[in-house]
């Protein structure tokens, strides 16, 4: 009797995932984001700036330097991070980052005063919440989507727009019942809980199935490896640079904004979980649509209605106004987060992918340094927001440039097999 010959597909098909498999990896994403880095120190940070104000006796570009610390710490360790996830796994790193993240977040409400050692803390929270944000979670899905890639990321972002709509207004809430030092250590234990149960729904694909010629069977993504591309990489870094520049720019001095132009505290909290609601739609909405249409078009619509809303928080006087502006505004933000992971996979493919996404989402991490800090120095100086408003919306256009000067995809829609290959429609 002759022996069959080995099917090279057999082991592939034999692992291959079901729906509610790929299902669970996308809402152990969504979880971990929802309950991150992202919207349980970032997007609070302007929550908790009056009441440190106040207590601290510091300017608003000292409150500021928590969050700017806090982006430096999580830029300058964004590549490193992407280069362990491509030697050791995504949920090793993301496990290791969520208990010393938390960590950080306990110490917070430990602090006395000395701005060296809050900051010195902030960094530390920026390096190990790194990896509990998207740069973290979002490296897991392209390892099992392909042509719903857009929609997986959406779909997991919502856990990040939901945390980032939902956590201000918490925060607030914590910090009027207890005090902001006990807030945070509630939000550590919230954060800790949430990652754990995150890292039990997700699941990783085995190093050797990611690239090689029988490469990438599972999900819906061929096998595409392509030459690195500097040139790509540069401008994608570049894009997430001025985006995040424009758009986290005011993220937390937000509050303080409304707040002088004379509305209460609980409005502006309000308006901080405006973004949180506009970042959810950019989220779904753009990671819908970029799987259907050119995502850099896509992306740059996003960063206009941003700019929009740079645009109508330069004249909003009332509450209404100041919502709808915050919303357009967390549209853009919600874009963002949606397009790095995909334009990385797009034009440079999963090989280190890793690394290249750590380099875009430093880009990222860069602009949401910088943008704060350089608007906390001019309200300092001359009492107003109004130049950095001004700017704002020059930035978001560039982007939007530089980003349909991409061009056309190098992997997405390349080389894609017609037979052999484990399908899953999610």
């Amino acid at each position: 009797m002759t022996a069959s010959p080995p099917n090279p597909y057999a082991s592939e098909a034999a692992d291959k995932p079901s729906k509610w498999q790929l299902a669970a990896i996308v809402m152990g994403a969504a979880i971990g984001m929802a309950l991150g880095y992202a919207p349980l120190f970032n997007a609070t940070a302007g929550i908790f700036a009056p009441a440190i104000l106040q207590e601290f006796h510091w300017t608003h570009e000292q409150a500021a330097a928590s969050y700017a610390a806090s982006m430096a710490g999580l830029a300058i360790a964004s590549p490193l991070i992407g280069v362990l996830m491509d030697r050791f796994g995504v949920r090793r790193v993301i496990l290791v980052s969520a208990i010393v993240y938390c960590l950080g977040l306990v110490c917070m409400g430990l602090q006395t005063g000395d701005r060296s050692t809050w900051i010195a803390l902030s960094v530390i929270i920026g390096i190990f919440g790194a990896a509990t944000s998207v740069l973290g979670y979002l490296a897991i899905l392209p390892q099992w989507f392909d042509k719903r890639l857009g929609l997986a990321t959406g779909l997991a972002m919502i856990g990040l727009g939901a945390g980032a709509a939902a956590a201000p207004a918490a925060a607030h809430q914590l910090i009027s019942m207890l005090h902001w030092r006990h807030a945070y250590q509630v939000l550590a234990g919230v954060s800790f809980v949430g990652s754990m149960l995150a890292l039990s729904l997700l699941k990783e694909r085995a190093p050797s199935s990611l690239t090689g010629t029988h490469a990438t069977r599972h999900g819906d993504m061929p096998a595409v490896d392509l030459p690195f591309s500097p040139m790509k990489l540069g401008v994608i870094f570049l894009v997430a640079f001025l985006a995040s520049s424009a758009t986290l720019s005011l993220n937390p001095h937000l509050p303080a904004l409304l707040m002088d132009r004379g509305l209460s505290s609980a409005a502006a909290a309000k308006c901080a979980s405006s973004i949180g609601i506009g970042l959810l739609i950019g989220r779904l909405l753009s990671g819908f649509l970029m799987d259907r249409f050119h995502a850099p078009f896509v992306g740059a619509t996003f960063l206009l209605a941003g700019a929009c809303g740079t645009l109508l928080l330069l004249n909003a006087a009332s509450l209404q106004s100041a919502l709808v502006a915050s919303c357009l505004t967390g549209l853009a933000i919600g874009a963002e987060g949606d397009l790095l992971s995909y334009l990385v996979r797009a034009y440079l493919g999963m090989k280190k992918f890793g690394r290249n996404y750590g380099i875009a989402f430093a880009g990222y991490a860069f602009g949401a340094v910088f943008g704060p800090l350089a608007a906390g120095r001019y309200v300092d100086t001359y009492g107003n927001f109004e130049l950095p408003l001004r700017i704002a919306p020059v930035l978001l256009i560039t982007a939007s440039m530089l980003l349909v000067s991409l061009g056309r995809y190098r992997s997405l829609s390349a080389a894609r097999p017609e037979s052999h290959i484990v399908r899953a429609e999610t």
